[in-house]
């Protein structure tokens, strides 16, 4: 946690040379290790990039406050990182080519404040193994729970986190996995808010790179995340 706030401060102190410096290093980690559980961090880099003095997504703000502006810079920057940043996950000839990641449009009510219910850490964490896009499990702590209600009926996504620590991790899969989403689901953001309380926000869900390039290795949702309702929010299939 010292060290992700170290990244938070350099970025929004030192001047652009230095933070495209400093966002490419994270990109060229990502290439040569594969580390799924940095893509919120290189998300966090694309936002911070530019954004004075004020970034979205922050814990000091109201996190519904300017939710849609926020969500459309946020937006914008990861296309232009997409597009134009040499460690982007796209192809070369689908970058040529790219004109900005298809989304739902925005919709606030995809946007849910509640708390995470912590699972017992003793005598023993509980482990799970995820599935992956390389035909072999990737194992997991199981965090804790989120409880959401959607037209009256109350739904849980279970949180997990890697076995060395770190981001938190919420892979979901959908009724719109396969056709309008990609087939093995998306990923999700948790977001800090006053009163020690988290925003799952379905409009910031998104790919995981390997739906990108096959050179990725993507843990996807296990059963206990498969939803049986129609998420229309966020990120939608690429191609």
């Amino acid at each position: 946690m010292r060290d992700k706030r170290k990244m938070e401060e350099i970025l929004m102190t030192s001047n652009d040379s230095l933070k495209s410096i400093f966002f490419r290093s994270i990109g060229r980690y990502i290439l040569i290790n594969h580390k799924w559980h940095l893509f919120s961090m290189l998300c966090l880099c694309i936002l911070l990039l530019g954004a004075k003095p004020d970034p979205p997504f922050t814990k000091r703000d109201d996190p519904m406050e300017h939710r849609e502006e926020k969500l459309k810079a946020f937006r914008a920057k990861k296309d232009q990182f997409f597009k134009e940043d040499p460690f982007s996950p796209l192809k070369e000839a689908d970058r040529k080519k790219f004109k900005g990641l298809v989304y739902y449009p925005i919709d606030l009510k995809y946007a849910m404040i509640g708390s995470i219910g912590r699972y017992p850490t003793e005598p023993k964490p509980i482990y799970v193994n995820l599935p992956t896009n390389k035909e072999r499990e990737k194992k997991y702590v199981k965090y804790g729970r989120f409880k959401f209600k959607w037209e009256g009926v109350e739904y849980v996504l279970q949180i997990y986190r890697p076995l060395g620590g770190g981001e938190l991790f919420l892979p979901f899969r959908d009724k719109t996995s396969g056709t309008e989403t990609y087939s093995d689901g998306r990923y999700l953001y948790i977001e800090q808010t006053p009163g020690g309380k988290v925003l799952i926000d379905f409009n910031r869900a998104h790919n995981p790179f390997c739906a990108y390039n096959e050179k990725y290795t993507c843990p996807f949702a296990p059963k206990e995340n498969w939803l049986e309702i129609a998420i229309k929010a966020g990120e939608m299939r690429f191609r």
